[in-house]
C-alpha cells in the first residue's frame, strides 16, 4: 500500500466517508513508507494488514507469498462478510482479481468490482515459465474474471481488456485516477535550468535505466544537468550500480521516498518530469507534474499519449529511443510551455471530481442489489 493505485483509492475513500460510506481495506502488506493518519470521518476506513507480501520484491518473484496472501485474503474477506453488512466487494489489481472465482460462488448476489490498472507485456517476463504464467493468470483468468464491473483508468486499457476477455466486454467502466489539485496548483513554478525529475516505484517496467542511459548522453552536452529520482522498489540496487558504472554520481540522485514538501519543491523547480513507464495504467505522477505547471518527457505510448499533447503539455518521443529522450532533455529550452495551460488540463482530474464518479458507481451497484 505505497504504490499509486492503492494510495489513490484511499484518497477516494476519504472523500466518500463524508457521504456515509465506510471501507474495510484488506492489504497484502502496508509498507513502512505508507503514511496514513486517521482523523475525522477516517475512522470509517479500516485497514487490515495481512503482512503476506514483501513490497520490495515484484509479485511475480514471490509466488509462495502470493499463494499465502490469496489464502489469508479469502479467510479475511469471509470473516468480514460474516461480521458486517457489506454491500460491495472491490478488488484491486492482478492477483486480488483472481479471488472473484471463489467469491462469486460464496456470494453470488454481491456486487463485485475489479480494478485492472494495466496489463503486463510479455517482454517484462524473462523466462518461458513466467511468460506462460502471465498468459494464464492475466490474459485468460484475470480479464475474464466474473466481475459485475471492471474498472480501468484509461480507454487504452479498456480496449486491451475488450480484445482479450471472454466475458468482460460490455461491463467496463473508465474512471481515471485523481489528485488533490489544490495542493499542487498553489505551488509557484520556478524552474531551474537543467534540473529534471522522475517519480514512481522503482521497477523494471518504469524504464529508469533508459533515463540513466539517456542522461549519460545529456551530461556530455550539459555537464551540470541533474536528475532526481523519487521512489523506492526492487531495482533500486541495480540503478545505484548503473549510476556508478556510468559515472553519474554528481548528476543523478536516488532520493528514495520523500515527504510531500520535498516532492512539491522538486516539482516546482524541475524543468520537466521524465516518465518512461510502460505498460502503464495512467500515470499519477504525470498529473502531479501538470498541476504544478511542469511539462513531461514521455514515450509516445498509450495511455500516456491520451494525457500528454506533443509540444503543448510535454514532449512525446519514440518508444525505447534513448537517443530521442536525450535530445528532448537537451533541447527542453527550445519549447515554449505555458504553465497555466498545463495546470488547466490537470484540474479535470481533481480527486473530488473523480470521487464523485466512484460514488455514482457504488450507489448504482447498491441500488441494483436491492
Amino acid at each position: 500500500m505505497n504504490t499509486g493505485g492503492p494510495r489513490f483509492l484511499v484518497e477516494v475513500f476519504r472523500r466518500l466517508v463524508k457521504d456515509r460510506f465506510s471501507f474495510h481495506i484488506i492489504a497484502g502488506t502496508v509498507s513502512d513508507m505508507f503514511s496514513y493518519t486517521s482523523s475525522g470521518n477516517d475512522d470509517r476506513i479500516n485497514i487490515i494488514n495481512l503482512n503476506a507480501i514483501n513490497y520490495r520484491v515484484l509479485l511475480s518473484e514471490q509466488p509462495s507469498n502470493v499463494i499465502r496472501y490469496l489464502y489469508k485474503a479469502i479467510l479475511t474477506i469471509n470473516k468480514v462478510m460474516r461480521e458486517l453488512d457489506i454491500d460491495i466487494i472491490h478488488l484491486n489489481s492482478h492477483f486480488p482479481n483472481l479471488l472473484t472465482y471463489i467469491l462469486r460462488i460464496s456470494y453470488p448476489n454481491k456486487p463485485i468490482i475489479c480494478s485492472i490498472h494495466h496489463l503486463e507485456e510479455m517482454h517484462q517476463f524473462p523466462d518461458l515459465v513466467s511468460k506462460i504464467a502471465k498468459t494464464i493468470i492475466q490474459d485468460l483468468l484475470e480479464v475474464s474474471s466474473p466481475c459485475d464491473v471492471v474498472h480501468t483508468p484509461s480507454n487504452s486499457v479498456k480496449q486491451e481488456i475488450e480484445s482479450l476477455s471472454i466475458v468482460n466486454k460490455n461491463n467496463i467502466v473508465v474512471i481515471p485516477p485523481g489528485i488533490d489539485t489544490k495542493k499542487y496548483l498553489s505551488i509557484a513554478k520556478n524552474p531551474e535550468e537543467d534540473l529534471f525529475l522522475m517519480i514512481g516505484r522503482l521497477e523494471k517496467r518504469k524504464h529508469y535505466d533508459h533515463a540513466l542511459t539517456a542522461f549519460r548522453i545529456v551530461v556530455r552536452r550539459k555537464p551540470k544537468a541533474k536528475l532526481f529520482i523519487i521512489g523506492d522498489g526492487p531495482i533500486k540496487p541495480y540503478l545505484a550500480q548503473l549510476i556508478k558504472r556510468f559515472s553519474l554520481e554528481k548528476n543523478v540522485f536516488l532520493l528514495g521516498t520523500v515527504d510531500e514538501k520535498t516532492k512539491l519543491d522538486l516539482l516546482s523547480r524541475a524543468q520537466a518530469l521524465i516518465h518512461l513507464g510502460y505498460p502503464e495504467g495512467f500515470g499519477i505522477a504525470i498529473l502531479e507534474a501538470l498541476a504544478t505547471g511542469t511539462p513531461v518527457i514521455a514515450y509516445d505510448v498509450p495511455p500516456i499519449n491520451e494525457i500528454i499533447v506533443h509540444k503543448v503539455t510535454g514532449i512525446l518521443v519514440k518508444k525505447d529511443s534513448v537517443i530521442n529522450v536525450a535530445e528532448a532533455i537537451v533541447n527542453i529550452d527550445k519549447y515554449d510551455f505555458h504553465y497555466n495551460k498545463l495546470r488547466e488540463i490537470a484540474k479535470k482530474y481533481d480527486i473530488n471530481i473523480i470521487a464523485k464518479k466512484f460514488e455514482k458507481l457504488y450507489k448504482h451497484l447498491v441500488k441494483l442489489q436491492g
